[in-house]
């Protein structure tokens, strides 16, 4: 089975550079063309703990992985003048809760503090569904709050990490939508939810959704992500996979 690609982005070939100059069509649908919009320079992150179970802990480096975008974060590293200059201003991330009390449970022995809940939530421009080990209803609110978020047309991107798609397509937002997730699972979700494509897979994406099998292929699902939507801030993206251990683009086939 081939490997889910690394990047989305693609770079036109000479051919297809040849024909870009040379065709009398002006469509976009001729040429074939994906615009990529400049990329914020700040983001709101909504980590969303939609039930009771334990999260687990290692779902959560995902989240930590777009962190490290930050110019304050980047800063730390003592990073070149140049790569400052292409982070993110500010990563506002924030964990939601139904209630947005108190703390959530986290493997480990770890707690995480909620810092907004349902109704106070901002608009975000990125979810994070990480896993639990809850297979209960999602509340109705959990739903509404989820399809209120989605329906923003400014939303960039919602990622379910591991056994968080089984929080995630209770709300309706992966109908007709192909997704992973853990491999123990998939049969139960092609059961359960059958109009969702459920694809046996590291990762996969459809349009604005990332869903991935584990968390660990989670890391690699966030760092195909920051390459293709941070594509203008390149340098500051590859110094801060390279201080997490991932190899830059030209080094992988080495």
């Amino acid at each position: 089975m081939p490997s889910t690609p690394r990047s989305y982005t693609h770079l036109p070939s000479q051919a297809d550079l040849f024909y870009f100059c040379t065709t009398l069509s002006t469509s976009e649908e001729d040429l074939n063309i994906r615009h990529y919009p400049p990329s914020k320079s700040s983001l709101k992150v909504g980590v969303l703990v939609l039930g009771l179970g334990q999260v687990q802990l290692l779902d959560l480096a995902a989240v930590d992985t777009i962190a490290m975008i930050g110019r304050n974060r980047l800063a730390r590293w003592n990073a070149p003048e140049h790569v400052l200059d292409e982070a993110v201003d500010e990563i506002d991330i924030r964990y939601v809760s139904e209630t947005g009390e108190g703390s959530f449970s986290i493997t480990s022995g770890a707690r995480m503090p909620v810092t907004n809940s349902f109704e106070n939530a901002p608009q975000f421009d990125v979810l994070i569904i990480p896993g639990s080990f809850s297979t209960d209803e999602l509340p109705v609110s959990a739903t509404t709050f989820v399809t209120t978020q989605t329906s923003n047309n400014n939303l960039i991107a919602v990622m379910s990490v591991a056994s968080g798609v089984l929080s995630l397509v209770q709300t309706g937002f992966l109908h007709q939508k192909r997704a992973t997730g853990p491999t123990s699972l998939l049969p139960t979700l092609q059961q359960r939810f059958p109009e969702t494509s459920w694809q046996e897979t590291r990762w996969t994406r459809h349009d604005s959704l990332w869903t991935s099998s584990s968390a660990i292929t989670a890391i690699d699902m966030l760092t195909a992500w920051m390459r293709e939507y941070f594509w203008d801030r390149s340098e500051a993206v590859e110094c801060a996979l390279s201080a997490a251990g991932v190899a830059r683009l030209d080094d992988e086939y080495e």
